[in-house]
């Protein structure tokens, strides 16, 4: 008598155990589309951004002037100055000597 019964508590052990692995993986899963699509969104922006610089000539203009040819970014936020660079929609547009926008990279 005893047998059957912990063979049938074995069983539902191990269901739960294949359940409770099969949810962590959904789980996972659903983590990992999450951080991919908010990834592609960041590099569309910063694509988008990059177009905008490009076709409005930004390198070699003043920095006055990039901030207000440049409006607001992808992100609808104000361009800023940090650490040498006139920050855009991801973008480091970079301010060389005289004030003036060098060359644009990536962030």
């Amino acid at each position: 008598m005893k047998r059957p019964i912990f063979l049938i508590l074995l069983l539902v052990l191990s269901n739960i155990g294949w359940f409770v692995a099969y949810m962590v993986a959904k789980i996972d899963h659903g983590i990992t589309l999450t951080y991919q699509s908010a990834s592609f969104d960041t590099s569309q922006m910063a694509q988008d951004q990059a177009i905008i610089v490009a076709n409005k000539n930004l390198v070699g203009a003043p920095l006055a002037e990039a901030i207000e040819k440049i409006g607001k970014d992808t992100y609808g936020s104000d361009p800023f100055v940090k650490e040498g660079c006139l920050y855009a929609g991801g973008l480091c547009l970079e301010i060389s000597s005289g004030e003036v926008i060098g060359k644009v990279r990536a962030e």
